[in-house]
């Protein structure tokens, strides 16, 4: 009993993120067996599979919307919940659903009946609301790459596309190129502070004084990391990872 009290506020802000990954695991499941049934005759149900998706989402921005607790560190400074985290989602969340609905004809118009097109979707906001909680490089690594392999299927979700093929093979190699730039960055980090928090990296950049061979390898570290974000054209990840550091 302890221990279920002890983590029952930390579920509680992850509440809205493990009701979206419980969604996705339910809409996988019907998806799944509707499409494939042969006794339904393998009906096109991409008008159905939007509107499931805008529910879920809708669902998930009510539970943002309504967290009782205004500021929270869990599982040891790994994940934030503040008023910027919640502002945060329920703008992604809010864009998120403006998007679905109106690329619906789009779809329809292409006839991409893949309902592996919107688990994608909702995975990829579910990386995006885990990436604004990220309050450790970490975690916020795990994030975007969640994210990016979803936004790499997508990109090549158009099979018979020569095109979008290709979009996805590149959009896929530049991003594993940048990920091993963010892992390096990182690495580098850790190296000369001994940690990932951002808490604790602004602490230690205010203290570090003029310590100039530690300065320089945090410098190439941040030079690397920024690169890893700005080779993909992630600007807005290291706002955000600058806002917090500070």
């Amino acid at each position: 009993m302890d221990f279920l009290l002890l983590h029952q506020n930390h579920f509680k802000m992850f509440l809205p993120e493990v009701f979206l990954a419980t969604a996705i695991l339910m809409f996988t499941l019907y998806a799944t067996f509707t499409v494939s049934s042969h006794f339904l005759g393998h009906p096109v149900l991409t008008q159905s599979f939007s509107k499931m998706c805008l529910l879920i989402l809708f669902l998930t921005l009510i539970l943002v919307h309504n967290n009782a607790i205004p500021f929270m560190l869990t599982y040891q400074s790994t994940f934030i919940f503040d008023s910027l985290t919640t502002n945060a989602k329920e703008l992604v969340i809010f864009f998120s659903i403006i998007c679905i609905y109106i690329f619906e004809d789009s779809l329809l118009k292409q006839k991409i009946n893949n309902f592996e097109y919107f688990v994608l979707l909702l995975c990829a906001v579910l990386g995006l609301m885990l990436l604004i909680s990220s309050y450790d490089l970490i975690s916020l690594y795990l994030a975007i790459e969640l994210q990016s392999l979803c936004l790499y299927v997508l990109a090549a979700a158009k099979k018979d596309s020569t095109f979008s093929t290709e979009a996805g093979l590149k959009y896929f190699i530049l991003g594993s190129f940048s990920s091993a730039l963010l892992l390096f960055g990182i690495s580098l980090i850790y190296g000369c502070t001994g940690t990932t928090n951002f808490e604790d990296l602004s602490l230690l950049f205010a203290c570090a004084g003029n310590d100039i061979s530690i300065l320089r390898s945090i410098d190439i570290g941040l030079i690397f990391i920024a690169a890893a974000f700005f080779f993909q054209n992630r600007s807005s990840t290291i706002a955000y990872v600058v806002a917090r550091c500070l």
